[in-house]
């Protein structure tokens, strides 16, 4: 199916701020160098219910003065901790450097964006993206040299390493917060990309559809979930096992495995671990084959889907032009315009 002509923003989208003064932040946190997004804090809203926020003593506060919301290191944090996600925060804080392609020298990153999602530059230029699950940034990091305004959204202090990587930037906000009661209004963005995240939330299904009431009409959203086949589904049995154990202690298993298959990939003994415990080979590099491997069974939540599956989502929410792209489960559609 072609893909559908890009939206146009609507003339009251938030305009990328130029760089200024720092908005305010926690006490003791360093300001000096976080931009001035006062225009981009306006698109966050009360999780509860939906009103404005007002930006003052060190974070946001809902309309009736009732909740508060503290704005550390420059990120409004909308969640207490990490909750089920705390391996993520672990893992992208370690490996906080090994997908971001300019610290890499490599495109590795953009071609993943585009492959998973349909989109490139022409689609997001000039318009309001959330990032439904950022990591370390590594896409906030594409979508913002594309040329797009970036919302970069993670239920995980990950949020922190993205900062790291795009946090100076003016057209980008990082906010801590859960997919499942997102702090914003509906109808916020032009376009949502989410790779590689809602099949670790508690129902993928369930979470998927929070995201399409936030596009605006004519908006585009693309995910990519695991697909039940292959390697995903052969370590499905694993995640009860492989999630309990401590973030340290695993990464520090996978690092040893990895690190001994790759220096050993004719040893019949690699050939059987491969078949029963599949580690990452994606020809990226030991670091990232080490990473993808904790990343794919640290999760205490491993969802697999069927591409139809993911598309009847879609049209449950919907939403039209649905497509499935040639990477299994990824899928994108639009809302429609009225």
């Amino acid at each position: 199916m072609a893909h559908s002509p890009s939206p146009t923003p609507p003339r009251d989208a938030p305009a990328p701020p130029a760089p200024a003064a720092s908005v305010t932040a926690s006490a003791g946190a360093p300001t000096a160098s976080i931009p001035d997004r006062s225009a981009l804090l306006r698109v966050l809203r009360d999780p509860q219910g939906g009103e404005s926020l007002s930006l003052q003593a060190g974070g946001l506060t809902s309309a009736d003065g009732r909740r508060h919301w503290p704005i550390v290191r420059g990120i409004p944090r909308f969640v207490p901790a990490d909750d089920y996600a705390a391996s993520f925060g672990f893992e992208w804080n370690l490996h906080d450097t090994t997908q971001i392609d300019s610290v890499q020298s490599t495109k590795v990153s953009e071609q993943v964006l585009r492959d998973k999602t349909g989109l490139g530059p022409d689609d997001v230029r000039g318009r309001l993206v959330l990032d439904a699950g950022c990591g370390a940034g590594r896409f906030a990091e594409v979508l913002l040299d594309w040329g797009a305004t970036v919302v970069a959204v993670d239920l995980s202090s990950a949020v922190d390493a993205a900062a790291r990587h795009v946090g100076s930037n003016p057209r980008a906000l990082l906010v801590q917060a859960d997919i499942g009661s997102l702090p914003f209004a509906p109808g916020t963005f032009d376009a949502i990309v989410s790779i590689g995240v809602l099949h670790h939330t508690p129902d993928t299904r369930t979470h998927f559809l929070k995201l399409p009431p936030l596009l605006k009409p004519g908006g585009t959203i693309a995910i990519w979930v695991y697909p039940d086949e292959g390697e995903y589904r052969r370590r499905l049995p694993w995640i009860p096992v492989t999630s309990r154990v401590r973030s340290r202690w695993f990464h520090g298993f996978c690092k040893v495995l990895v690190t001994w298959m790759r220096r050993h990939p004719r040893h019949p003994m690699s050939a059987w671990i491969q078949q029963i415990f599949p580690i990452s080979s994606q020809s990226h590099g030991l670091e990232n084959d080490m990473l993808d491997t904790f990343d794919g069974y640290s999760p205490r939540y491993h969802g697999v889907h069927g591409a139809e599956q993911v598309m009847g989502w879609f049209r449950e929410a919907g939403l039209e032009d649905v497509e499935s792209l040639p990477i299994a489960t990824s899928v994108r559609g639009r809302r429609p315009r009225s």
